[in-house]
């Protein structure tokens, strides 16, 4: 499972770096058997929706650190 969380300018500006963050701690603490990837993408050009994240190739835009963790953990646990 790859999650990438654009750092885009637009992004960047709303939430992105704390979504990273939360992602990666949550993979840290949840991810025991180390099934995923945690990282930044470059620009995904939804830039008047976001912040955005992909998981695997499905992208998720208007997210925020609670949001885009729910959708990681239960991506998780369905692994």
């Amino acid at each position: 499972m790859i999650v990438k969380v654009c750092t885009g300018k637009s992004c960047a500006s709303r939430f992105s770096p704390y979504i990273l963050k939360r992602l990666l701690a949550e993979k840290a603490k949840y991810d025991t058997k180390n099934i995923s990837v945690v990282g930044e993408s470059v620009c995904q050009g939804s830039c008047k929706t976001w912040p955005v994240i992909v998981l695997d190739t499905v992208l998720s835009d208007r997210m925020d650190p609670i949001k885009a963790s729910i959708i990681y953990l239960e991506a998780l646990r369905k692994k």
